[in-house]
């Protein structure tokens, strides 16, 4: 029988097994053939392994990335299954400059990652983005936009634009004032310089400025993309200019391009008047979610130290009256977590991950109540990931 005379599988049975591959098979069978190569490649195809790949739970990973270490660039990936256990493996990043830099990640959206390098020999500190997917190897630097400075302080988001196919990373810059802190655009009595806004469009490879008005977000905090707007807690301000707490959830469009501003939920004021509350914007289970941390000592009946973790979902996307307290958790005296430092979101598989005052980095399952510990550097940056062949 001659080799045009042996079956084969029809083309749309071929693209349903391809999909389920991971990356690394993919990528290997890119070498078959011609027309695996075009039908892998294929704009389609990639959207159609992406969709696939992100409702399997097994394909979402916590990414561990250290840009501070001297000597070299690794980054740690996790399964969701053993946060607890050594990384699933271990990638050297492609692109940092050794031993001059540091940075962090931005944000991670369709297994893209955006992370921002900063080149510490010399004055002024020269500031670089990458897009980098590390399931394909492939890496793009972010080219420059001429507003980078280091007397400017940034934040920043990265998020799909369903509407026109495109990846964009949105940078909101402040000036600061001679003690460090923001200029609130909100203070009529000064004449202060507006935020500047940009917007970088992977499609174009170009930045260009939005003419836009936005409140001031809070600093160090990591936009979370959602329902394709980028979210930030605002900063509230007194009559006098100075922060007074967290405001309001801003919301970045962005396929429009808008910012708007959403009522986060009512009883997130400072409770008990303990002394230290954090605020952070998550994803859980695809919706929207506020974890509120409160940590302090309280003196009834006698002075001892209480953390208070409780976390809120949006069951209705957009309604603010449809927010939901989900989980609640308390501890005090010598069993307390300690003061909660950072809060860095949920695995895929519902586990809040926090930084504690020892500078360890600990996860609460929330369904079990059980808290432990994470074998993972203070210098890290954590970031879900979900693998994808989405191309630069």
């Amino acid at each position: 029988m001659s080799s045009s005379d042996e079956p084969k599988l029809p083309q749309d049975v071929i693209v349903e097994i391809l999909k389920r591959l991971p990356v690394e098979s993919l990528l290997r069978f890119r070498c078959v053939s011609r027309s695996w190569r075009s039908a892998i490649d294929d704009p389609r195809f990639v959207a159609l392994h992406l969709n696939h790949s992100a409702l399997d739970a097994s394909n979402w990973y916590l990414l561990c990335v250290n840009l501070w270490d001297p000597v070299q660039r690794l980054c740690s990936l996790f399964s969701n299954e053993s946060l607890t256990l050594p990384p699933k493996s271990q990638i050297e990043i492609p692109f940092v400059t050794l031993p001059y830099c540091y940075g962090g990640v931005d944000g991670s959206c369709n297994g893209l990652i955006c992370i921002t390098e900063i080149f510490r020999h010399g004055c002024p500190e020269i500031k670089t983005m990458y897009l980098w997917n590390l399931f394909t190897r492939k890496h793009k630097e972010v080219p420059r936009s001429g507003l980078e400075h280091r007397s400017l302080s940034v934040s920043v988001g990265f998020g799909f634009d369903a509407r026109s196919n495109d990846y964009k990373i949105v940078r909101i810059f402040y000036v600061l004032k001679y003690n460090g802190g923001f200029l609130p655009k909100k203070k009529k009595k000064r004449t202060t310089p507006q935020p500047q806004v940009e917007i970088y469009s992977l499609s174009t490879d170009s930045w260009r400025s939005l003419e836009c008005e936005v409140p001031t977000l809070r600093r160090g905090d990591r936009a979370v993309f959602l329902n394709g707007n980028l979210h930030w807690f605002a900063y509230k301000f007194d009559d006098l200019g100075n922060e007074v707490g967290y405001g309001s959830i801003v919301l970045f469009d962005v396929a429009g391009e808008v910012f708007d501003e959403m009522a986060p939920p009512e009883e997130m004021s400072h409770e008990d008047g303990l002394d230290n509350l954090i605020m952070s914007v998550a994803v859980l289970n695809d919706l929207l979610a506020v974890i509120i941390s409160v940590s302090g000592t309280v003196d009834d009946p006698e002075p001892h130290f209480v953390c208070s973790v409780r976390v809120w979902v949006m069951r209705e996307y957009g309604v603010p009256e449809t927010w939901t307290k989900l989980y609640s958790s308390e501890t005090s005296g010598e069993e307390a977590l300690g003061e909660v430092l950072q809060i860095d979101g949920f695995t895929r598989n519902g586990k809040l991950v926090m930084e504690i005052d020892d500078k360890e980095r600990v996860f609460w399952n929330p369904i079990t109540g059980q808290y432990a510990n994470i074998p993972i550097s203070k210098q890290c940056d954590l970031v879900t990931v979900v693998e994808s062949l989405v191309s630069l």
